[in-house]
Order: structure tokens, then C-alpha cells, then sequence
């Protein structure tokens, strides 16, 4: 008998294996990630052909953003001309338009949020192996790959002392280890603001929670109006303000933590869209960008790497953008629209509400950061969406979701399990 249980475990587990590598061999991630996505590809094909979702909500929107990034992989399957498209594409995009989207399907599914808990909580620990490596501040580094543990610290209220304990000094360490990280940091923030409504959960805290999603899913969209329209580019406007100078030892220099790094690549993308007239759709899986950054002619890295042009950016929503133009970026905010709905208007519970608030600020996020690639961070924001669309979790009061949470996070083990709430 199949033992899907531990296929969840699996999935987590080497999700891991390419950042740990990477982190010891800087540049080299295209074996690690082909020897641990494929096999992880097949066994969420095997529990979600396996499966009944019954229980799942938004099944069409869910479908519709799976089938819209199958079009957008075979657009590049058909425009793809190098041996680096190809590795790109059958690689980490591989992940970003198949792989990641079903594993929306796993998080909608009780059975598995549980086992998914465990898996993640055994992972945690091994991500602080980071930082032996040669870089632990890159885009595979120790903190921001820490973010894996965004779903735990949201459970905070509903741990015991022990637990509570070692959120609190995941916390500590992403504020501290290297707050040039702003990303991170910010979520670290906006994490505490998640929680803190718990202890003061309330009608009218609920009200506040439902008038901060709208606010939440509108302003970046006009954001980004008013910017693609030369009005108003807050990013720019952001380090108008006075500088906050950090100093690095290692190189003698000093890092602002305020300096606007995204307008470039903001120019880039939707310039480079507007010159192909490909605004609606997008570039496809293997559309590359020319980039500002290879016009210094002193930085030889950067003209090596984007020799072909720059294939992604820093941020979720401007590669949604980039590869599926317009209609791309509109379909994943409907999917996170939805998402969010659900678990903050229909949940009986204030975990999964104030899930779905971090599912809304995961969307404002995603302008500023949260880059798509095969790790265990970007699985986890999708499993995230998947919760939010469990309707089992939803219907679960305090008592029964602090329950089912507490029995899966008991201890550190793989394989301990309370069966009462295994299904």
C-alpha cells in the first residue's frame, strides 16, 4: 500500500537539497534541482490523480492558473533556441509553472496539512547549515531561506511553551542576523502584526482584518498603474527619504538600506514588453529581458550572466509579468483574491484568518520580493493557498484547530503522528 504520508515529507525534505548545495557551490543548482524536482513532480501527479477533492474550494480558479502557466511553458518550449533555454526551462521552470501550482491541490487537502506541518518543522533546523556555506545572504541564504518557517510562526498562538520558545528565536534571528536582508525583515514585522490581532480577536478586529485585505490587494495594483504611467514611482519616492547606512566589514563599504534597487528592473521588464508588443501575454517561459545592469561595463559578472538577457528579477509579480504579461499577473492576483476570501470571510478560526491576511500581504510582497525558484520557501506560499481553499480547516473552531495544530507540531519527530486528527 502506497505510504502517502511520507511523499509529503519527501516533497518538503529535498526541496532543501538544491539551496544547501548552491550554498557550498555557488552558481552550480541545475543538477540538484533536476535530481530532486522531477521525482517531487511525480509524486504530487501520484496523490493528486490519487486523490478526491471534494473539500478543496475555487477548484476552477486554481485550474485556470495551472493551465494558463502550461501555455506559458509550452510558448517557451516553442521559442526556446540556446542550450541554456533549455536548461532554464526544463529546470526551474519546470517548478514555477507546474510544480508549484499543484501543490496548491496537496495544501487544500487535510490529510496532508498535518504531515506538510511536521516535514517543515524537521526541515528548519537544517537550513541553519547556511551559514557554513560560502554565501548565506544570497537569494539562497540563511535568512531569506528561513522564510520557510513563515507557516510556524503564524501558529504561534496555538504552541506549546516549547515551541513558542523557538519561534521566538527564529524571530530574533531574522531580525538580527542580517538586516540588510529587508525583505525578511519586513516579513518579520508584518508577521507580529499577523499575531498580535489574535490577542485581541473581535468583531470589530475582523472588520479590520476584512478592510485591510481590500486595501492590501488594491494599492499595488495602482502602485503599479501610476508607476507604468510615469505618475508616481514609490520606490523612488521611498528613498527620497534620509539614508540608513549599514556597514560592511568584509568589503569596506556601506549599504543604504533605503536605495531604490527594483525601479531598474521594473523599467526593464515593461520596456521590453512595450518594444515586443507582448503586454497582455508576456514573453512566455523563455522571454529574456535586456537589463540596465550589464550597461556598467565595470561589472563583468553581471554582462556574463545576462549575456542572453535576464530570464527573471527579484520579484514574484514582475516575473508573472515578464513571462505571462498582464493577464498573467491578473490571474495570480484572483487566485490570492480568492484565496484570501475564503479563509478570512469563511473561517471559524482566527488562524485561518489571519492565514488569509498573509496571504494578502504575501501579494504586496510579491512587488517588492519573493523570487520564483525551486525551494522550500516558494513551496510553502503555495501551500499557504492551499490551505486557505481547505474547507475542513475553515469549518474547525478555536478548540479544534488549536488541537489539530498542537498534535501535529508535538515534538520534533517525522514519524510521530496522533491519528485522531490524521484525516
Amino acid at each position: 500500500m502506497i505510504n502517502k504520508i511520507s511523499f509529503i515529507k519527501f516533497i518538503v525534505l529535498v526541496s532543501l537539497i538544491p539551496t544547501l548545495y548552491i550554498s557550498f557551490n555557488p552558481g552550480v543548482v541545475v543538477i540538484p534541482t533536476l535530481l530532486t524536482l522531477y521525482p517531487s513532480l511525480l509524486l504530487v501527479l501520484v496523490l493528486i490523480f490519487t486523490e478526491r477533492f471534494v473539500l478543496m474550494d475555487e477548484k476552477k480558479t486554481v485550474l485556470i492558473f495551472l493551465l494558463y502557466w502550461i501555455f506559458i511553458f509550452a510558448r517557451g518550449i516553442y521559442d526556446a533556441k540556446s542550450l541554456q533555454d533549455w536548461t532554464v526551462l526544463l529546470s526551474n521552470m519546470v517548478a514555477n509553472f507546474i510544480f508549484f501550482p499543484l501543490t496548491i491541490y496537496l495544501g487544500a487537502q487535510k490529510k496532508f496539512v498535518g504531515p506538510f506541518i511536521r516535514a517543515l518543522l524537521i526541515a528548519i533546523p537544517f537550513v541553519f547549515i547556511l551559514i557554513l556555506g560560502k554565501d548565506d545572504t544570497g537569494p539562497y541564504g540563511f535568512v531569506k531561506t528561513l522564510s520557510c518557517s513563515f507557516l510556524i510562526l503564524l501558529m504561534f498562538p496555538y504552541l506549546n511553551k516549547k515551541l513558542k520558545f523557538f519561534v521566538i528565536l527564529v524571530l530574533i534571528i531574522i531580525f538580527t542576523y542580517d538586516i540588510r536582508v529587508r525583505a525578511s525583515l519586513l516579513y518579520g514585522l508584518l508577521i507580529i502584526s499577523c499575531i498580535l490581532p489574535y490577542y485581541f480577536r473581535s468583531n470589530e478586529m475582523l472588520i479590520l482584518f476584512k478592510a485591510l485585505r481590500k486595501i492590501l490587494l488594491f494599492c499595488p495594483l495602482l502602485f503599479a498603474v501610476l508607476g507604468a504611467s510615469g505618475i508616481l514611482n514609490v520606490f523612488e519616492h521611498g528613498a527620497s527619504f534620509e539614508s540608513i547606512e549599514l556597514s560592511n566589514e568584509e568589503n569596506n563599504q556601506n549599504q543604504d538600506l533605503l536605495v531604490d534597487s527594483r525601479s531598474g528592473i521594473y523599467n526593464d521588464v515593461h520596456s521590453a514588453l512595450l518594444e515586443q508588443n507582448k503586454v497582455l501575454i508576456g514573453l512566455g517561459g523563455t522571454g529574456k529581458t535586456d537589463t540596465f545592469l550589464t550597461k556598467n561595463e565595470n561589472n563583468q559578472t553581471f554582462r556574463k550572466v545576462y549575456e542572453e538577457g535576464r530570464r527573471g528579477t527579484e520579484t514574484r509579480i514582475l516575473n508573472y509579468y515578464q513571462w505571462g504579461g498582464v493577464c498573467g499577473g491578473l490571474i495570480y492576483l484572483l487566485l490570492i483574491a480568492r484565496a484570501s476570501y475564503l479563509a478570512i470571510y469563511q473561517s471559524k478560526n482566527w488562524f485561518m484568518i489571519t492565514l488569509g491576511l498573509f496571504v494578502s500581504i504575501g501579494f504586496v510582497m510579491s512587488f517588492i520580493a519573493d523570487r520564483l525558484m525551486y525551494n522550500l520557501n516558494t513551496l510553502s506560499s503555495f501551500f499557504m493557498l492551499g490551505m486557505c481553499l481547505n474547507r475542513e480547516l475553515r469549518a474547525m473552531n478555536e478548540r479544534e484547530i488549536k488541537a489539530y495544530l498542537r498534535s501535529h507540531l508535538r515534538g520534533f519527530s517525522l514519524t510521530k503522528k496522533n491519528k485522531k486528527y490524521e484525516n
